[in-house]
């Protein structure tokens, strides 16, 4: 599966319910990160070659939304060094709720049920609308969420790019905007729940069991297969915030 295959349903879906470019999509999804706390002032981005698989893009389209960033300030970019975060400010860019700080505003329980709610009635639509590439594209990220099996980071970007090309592809660019901005609340205890053992593995099962429920345009069984993998996210981040002296250092 060729970068282009995906850049091309990235397109898609963007010119259905964004209206953005690509790369605006992606330096986005950059800003929510380093807005959520997943990537601190100081850390390091991934390379090029693994955001580009990571996120399903091509590495020029990666290249020019890390470039967006740096000239605001927010990434350093260094010839022959990795991309730094040397600001956590990123203004506009990204989720407003994220941009301006309010991350934690609303509770585990609230964004647990407005997901169930969201995700429900986003299963009915993406699973008649869906199309080929993106199925397509959606097994390409699993294989790539295997090889992030270590490395929490990495997954998450993956797992963003999963969730997000299933939301776009329900065609309604409100409900879709909504379930992702859901997402990414909490995203940082999201990040220490998955570095625990077997968490990784167990969210790559879910995704495969929501892929088959997509390819068989099973809303049904789409909705049920979203509903018991955002219930684990929800408890094993709630175990997280009840126990911190449990979490995994990574």
């Amino acid at each position: 599966m060729g970068n282009a295959t995906f850049l091309d349903i990235n397109n898609t879906s963007l010119e259905k319910v964004a209206h953005r470019s690509v790369k605006d999509e992606v330096a986005e999804r950059v800003a929510t990160l380093i807005a959520s706390g997943v990537l601190s002032v100081g850390a390091k981005l991934p390379s090029e070659r693994d955001l580009a698989a990571t996120m399903g893009v091509s590495r020029e389209t990666v290249r020019g939304a890390l470039l967006i960033l740096s000239t605001k300030g927010i990434l350093s970019i260094v010839q022959g060094a990795r991309t730094k975060v040397i600001s956590g400010n990123v203004g506009n860019l990204g989720l407003s709720a994220l941009s301006n700080g309010r991350v934690t505003d609303y509770s585990l329980e609230d964004v647990h049920e407005g997901r169930l709610m969201v995700e429900a009635r986003l299963s009915e639509l993406a699973s008649t609308r869906i199309d080929a590439k993106t199925l397509d594209a959606l097994s390409a990220l699993i294989k790539v969420q295997e090889k992030a099996m270590n490395n929490p980071v990495n997954f998450l970007i993956a797992d963003r790019a999963f969730h997000t090309a299933v939301y776009q592809s329900s065609g309604n660019a409100v409900l879709s905007d909504l379930a992702a901005t859901l997402y990414s609340y909490q995203l940082d205890d999201r990040r220490r729940a998955v570095s625990k053992a077997g968490a990784i593995a167990q969210s790559i099962a879910d995704h495969r069991l929501i892929l088959a429920a997509l390819v068989a345009r099973d809303a049904d069984a789409l909705a049920k297969a979203m509903g018991v993998h955002e219930r684990r996210i929800y408890d094993s981040t709630r175990e997280l915030l009840a126990n911190p002296t449990n979490e995994v250092k990574t």
